[in-house]
């Protein structure tokens, strides 16, 4: 027998209740480790491994998610075993509501006879989602698929008190990504599309990364910015970090270096739009949120570590940025001082 049919045929063994209770330590048992011990392709070992997934005991399948999750965190490609691990982790998510309704952990003995699976699905649950965590967190895309589907939303809220984990699979599912917004700058007739990848939905992380990206763009000075702090930028992207620096993180305060206001209806930047506000409460103009930049009026500034945490070690928050024509942006900022009527 092959060693992929090997291991195959051991997920599709079924799971007593005893290995169920033990966890991790059915990475111990011989025919994983004889699995293991052969990997010289991750790719290759979490190809055969996402096979096996759909059909398998609902415990050994979530175990081997978990290896997935392992091989990928070890150098893997995370695009060859994400759909599987993700399928195994949104079957579960049903499943464990059905669980709990079923009385929870206080009944797994009971459950255990009537419905194994349930059970089963319960025991690994938790190493499917650290899995999906490693997945998410390296794949924009696989995000923008899931938070897609209709029930994956209200499951991770109604089971977050029984599953740690979902507690970061939602903030990670309401990160934004593949957004936009339009920044317009009228003192010096300039416009910016930034692009969002991997942002907190709290207007603090973006402009941590925003200030960065414009004075970049511009160069020193813009709008009278006084430089941005490397390790406060370093910390919105959640780049190169060690442990050293997640714990100075903790006093890490960082600033407003540029103005970003509502606009005004005479085409004047007027209040200063809230860090602590989500991207939706940006006005949108002609389809597009949009804010104006201008020199600071006030000091705002905020706790990183308190705005937007560190979700996953592998997740990158990032922004990219587009200067808009010339013609554009008069005829933007036209839109806004032409009266109403």
């Amino acid at each position: 027998m092959s060693q992929t049919m090997g291991i195959a045929g051991f997920v599709r063994g079924p799971s007593d209740l005893a290995e169920c209770r033990a966890g991790l330590e059915l990475i111990g048992r011989d025919e994983v480790q004889a699995f293991l011990q052969t990997i010289t392709d991750p790719d290759a070992a979490t190809a055969e491994l996402a096979a096996a997934l759909e059909d398998g005991d609902a415990f050994r399948a979530g175990m081997m998610a978990f290896v997935c999750g392992v091989l990928v965190e070890r150098g893997g490609s995370v695009a060859v075993p994400v759909d599987a691990v993700l399928a195994l982790a949104e079957r579960g998510l049903h499943q464990a509501r059905d669980f709990v309704a079923q009385g929870g952990a206080n009944a797994e003995d009971e459950l255990f006879r009537r419905s194994p699976d349930l059970v089963r699905v319960h025991c690994s649950l938790p190493f499917v989602l650290l899995a999906a965590m490693t997945m998410l967190s390296r794949d924009p895309r696989a995000r923008q698929r899931l938070r897609a589907r209709p029930h994956v939303p209200s499951l991770v809220d109604d089971l977050e008190d029984h599953y740690e984990t979902l507690f970061y699979v939602r903030e990670v599912l309401a990160l934004l990504d593949d957004r936009e917004i339009l920044l317009l700058d009228p003192r010096n007739r300039r416009g910016f599309v930034l692009g969002l990848t991997g942002v907190q939905d709290r207007m603090y992380h973006f402009y941590a990364l925003a200030q960065d990206a414009l004075l970049q763009h511009t160069g020193p000075g813009y709008l009278g910015a006084e430089p941005v702090d490397p390790f406060a930028v370093r910390y919105a992207q959640n780049r190169g970090l060690t442990e050293e620096d997640r714990q100075a993180a903790k006093d890490l305060i960082d600033h407003q270096r540029i103005g970003f206001q509502y606009p005004g209806a005479d085409g004047k930047p007027t209040l200063f739009f809230p860090g602590s506000a989500s991207l939706d409460a940006v006005p949108v103009v002609n389809g597009v949120p949009t804010l104006f930049l201008d020199e600071r009026s006030i000091h705002a500034q905020w706790s990183p570590t308190n705005m937007y945490p560190v979700l996953h070690e592998a997740l990158e928050s990032r922004v990219s940025l587009r200067e808009l024509p010339a013609e554009d942006v008069e005829a933007r900022l036209a839109a806004f001082a032409t009266p109403a009527g």
